[in-house]
């Protein structure tokens, strides 16, 4: 019988976030108080008395695919290796890259996931070129898993909410200004 290994969620402690939530919204215990998108679910959902939209939704989900690349290059990384995978690929997830109705905002941009939603398995190792598919998937939700090169010793993971973590040898600062020059925000409670 096969065990499954253990996941060590230990780098929690030293890792840096890196979010699209602005730092004047975090109260003195670090929690988020403003009421804000957090997955592409909410497309269409109305926040702050604006409705939410699929441009918006894309230009936020490009800057973290920019943030990884920029992370890889300044890290030296020309590949990252899939780890902790979790992906079911049942009935109900599969259905996710077919439109529910001719309205699903993110149709067209699933379809181009879709190849890789079926190939991807842990130990995989995601190039430079694929890189965009793989955070886009974890973004989205179809998929959570850890992406890592530990030669280079640059590991990027997914949380809830659209929480995204660096554990690295980056310099903090050069990799604040990158992340800030792209428009999220680092470490920002």
């Amino acid at each position: 019988m096969k065990l499954e290994k253990e996941y060590d969620d230990s780098w929690r402690w030293t890792a840096d976030l890196i979010v699209k939530y602005a730092p004047e919204n975090y109260d003195e215990r670090g929690i988020y108080r403003k009421d804000e998108w957090t997955s592409s679910s909410d497309i269409g959902k109305v926040y702050d008395g604006k409705r939410f939209t699929r441009e918006e939704y894309l230009e936020t989900e490009d800057k973290y695919v920019q943030a990884v690349i920029r992370g890889m290059e300044l890290a030296g990384c020309s590949f990252l290796t899939v780890e902790y995978l979790s992906i079911h690929r049942n009935k109900s997830n599969m259905k996710r890259f077919t439109p529910k109705d001719p309205k699903d905002p993110l149709h067209e941009q699933n379809k181009a996931l879709y190849d890789m939603f079926l190939s991807i398995k842990e130990g995989m190792r995601i190039h430079i070129s694929q890189k965009e598919k793989a955070v886009r998937l974890n973004l989205r939700e179809f998929m959570n898993c850890d992406l890592t090169n530990k030669k280079k010793d640059f590991y990027v993971r997914f949380g809830f909410d659209y929480y995204m973590y660096f554990n690295s040898n980056i310099d903090k600062c050069i990799l604040k200004k990158e992340i800030e020059k792209i428009g999220l925000y680092f470490n920002p409670r």
